[in-house]
């Protein structure tokens, strides 16, 4: 562990890439150990080896000495030929859990005398992306800057976290579409010292956040801190997951146009007016009761069918009186095709009108599509 054993020695793949290096690392591998039992050679980042130098390796791996023993680390197993893979047991290592993690970094706290609050553990798990090395290094740096107590709100500013206030309070305006809301949040978060890429990428794994808390898929939102947890069950509530689902495509779509962009800010705004103008056409607030308007049509249909089907009572009535009913009857007929005709016509009226929206809706939405 000291790293001076003389029978173990290190190379850095990226630096010693050539064929004339690993001719030398393969002539000193034939030569006796000094002290152990093995001679280990750990090439770290051997997918940087040219051709060349896989080929002069291949040679010594086809027949290796029973002393030596070669350790390749990489990053990117994909890179490096069939050949080398072939000749070596792999081993992958993953990610260490959320949990495990949390836990490990909670003793050894304790252990340095360190104090961190919930928010402050989720949101270093966060940022090392898995590696307990990465995250005992950002604890260090937390304890150089903050001492030994460490809070949640210290951990967001050192490391240029995006605040989860900022973040609900821009996905709020852009599902109540409230574009000019939308825009002075992003506007402010620019203004704190947020770069556009940094702003995007948070707003993203927020909307993923929301995604899944919105389809029942709590379970997999891995390490997300008490607080934003709070907030994204908070904007929820009776909120579509296809509303959600839209606004995600926008962004990550955004997220690539960004990076080729000469104007990034503009892009983002873009992005965020088409949001916006799309939750507001798919808003369930304005979308009609169509339920409601079925069940009071099927209701009116039953009503005139009950009338239609009551049999009529028939009575004696002498010829005069016929003729006075008939006559009643006639005009009374006229009066109803009078009426009908004029219902007919706002009817078809009508009809013409909501036609008429409903194209007009469809063209604003293909165009918001489009632009999409």
């Amino acid at each position: 562990t000291a790293g001076n054993h003389l029978d173990v020695r290190e190379i850095d793949g990226a630096s010693n890439r050539g064929i004339d290096q690993i001719r030398d690392l393969r002539e000193k591998a034939r030569y006796a150990t000094a002290s152990g039992k093995y001679k280990i050679y750990i090439i770290d980042e051997v997918h940087m080896l040219t051709n060349e130098a896989f080929n002069a390796l291949l040679k010594i791996l086809e027949e290796p000495p029973e002393s030596v023993v070669f350790i390749f680390a990489t990053t990117q197993p994909r890179k490096v030929p069939d050949t080398i893979l072939s000749r070596c047991q792999r081993f992958d290592f993953r990610r260490i859990p959320v949990s495990d993690m949390s836990e490990y970094l909670k003793n050894e706290a304790a252990t340095e005398g360190i104090t961190l609050d919930n928010t402050a553990l989720s949101l270093v798990c966060r940022a090392s992306g898995g590696s307990m090395r990465d995250a005992l290094s950002l604890m260090d740096q937390l304890v150089s800057f903050t001492g030994n107590d460490i809070k949640g709100e210290e951990v967001l500013k050192l490391f240029g976290m995006v605040k989860t206030e900022l973040l609900a309070d821009i996905t709020s305006s852009i599902l109540a579409g409230n574009t000019a809301a939308a825009i002075d949040h992003v506007s402010g978060a620019l203004a704190e010292g947020y770069s556009v890429d940094e702003l995007l990428d948070a707003l993203i794994i927020f909307l993923r956040n929301l995604l899944l808390i919105t389809t029942g898929a709590q379970n997999s939102l891995g390490d997300v801190p008490e607080s934003e947890r709070r907030f994204l069950v908070k904007l929820a509530k009776n909120l579509p997951d296809v509303a959600v689902l839209n606004i995600l495509r926008i962004f990550s779509n955004t997220a690539v146009e960004v990076k080729r962009s000469n104007l990034p800010r503009v892009t983002l705004e873009t992005a965020v007016m088409t949001a916006s103008k799309l939750s507001r056409v798919f808003s369930i607030k304005d979308m009609p009761p169509v339920a409601e308007k079925v069940a009071e049509t099927c209701m009116q249909a039953e009503q005139e069918a009950s009338l239609e089907e009551e049999p009529a009572e028939t009575e004696p009535v002498n010829p005069s009186v016929e003729e006075e009913q008939a006559s009643a009857e006639a005009a009374a007929n006229s009066e109803t095709i009078e009426e009908t005709t004029v219902s007919a016509e706002v009817d078809s009226a009508d009809d013409e009108n909501d036609e008429e929206k409903e194209k007009e809706t469809s063209r604003e939405i293909l165009g918001l599509f489009d632009a999409v």
